[in-house]
């Protein structure tokens, strides 16, 4: 199994695990409980857009207009179902060479930050493969994971890229290898070296 903390190493996982806050939980079911509101935002009446709240984000450096057409497409294609797992038909260009965040469904209430608990469902394809997905929560049960999302104990794609999505959110990821497993890819080699990785993000609650 990959995660976003295959990287990271266990003492310093523990230590991230044991500090994890318990502050006010912003949650899905909170964003579902708005009634008729909350139930269109669910149903991805936010198109894809790319995100102004995460850190800035780039479709252009290196890989050009190809690249953001490619993201396009690829973003169109994943679905704002929530409730269930996204598709991801991985594209065969050149991929851009910045990271790519993409809202899908832009969910409602606050926005996660740096330092908060958050509680995900994500699944990941490797740019360029077979769509098959490297990893996915959705395969396990429970289909969620929680983790701090705090720097050192995540890849700096996620601690760029998480921060602003808000609880009932979908967010699409395009994370150069720079922001991912590196040239060294992972271990097992479902991640080769070099490879540039596509989540798919959905932020179920923060804390």
């Amino acid at each position: 199994m990959i995660s976003p903390r295959r990287l990271l190493p266990l003492p310093l996982l523990l230590l991230a695990l044991a500090g994890a806050g318990c502050g006010d939980e912003r949650t899905a079911q909170d964003v579902e409980s708005g009634g008729t509101e909350a139930a269109t935002t669910a149903e991805g009446t936010s198109t894809a857009a790319t995100t102004t709240e995460a850190a800035p984000t780039s479709t252009e450096s290196g890989s050009g207009a190809s690249a953001s057409a490619e993201v396009k497409t690829l973003a169109d294609g994943v679905g704002d179902d929530l409730k269930t797992a996204p598709t991801i038909k991985s594209p065969s260009g050149t991929p851009p060479s910045s990271l790519v965040s993409e809202d899908i469904v832009e969910g409602k209430g606050t926005p996660a930050k740096l330092n908060d608990n958050v509680e995900v469902r994500y699944t990941l394809v490797n740019w360029g493969g077979d769509d098959s997905p490297v990893d996915s929560s959705w395969t396990r049960s429970p289909n969620s994971t929680s983790f701090p999302l705090e720097e050192g104990g995540l890849i700096e794609g996620w601690i760029k890229g998480v921060p602003g999505m808000k609880p009932g959110g979908r967010r699409l990821l395009v994370v150069p290898a720079a922001q991912g497993y590196g040239d060294q890819g992972t271990p097992d080699g479902s991640v080769p070296p070099g490879g540039t990785l596509i989540f798919v993000i959905d932020l179920v609650k923060a804390s």
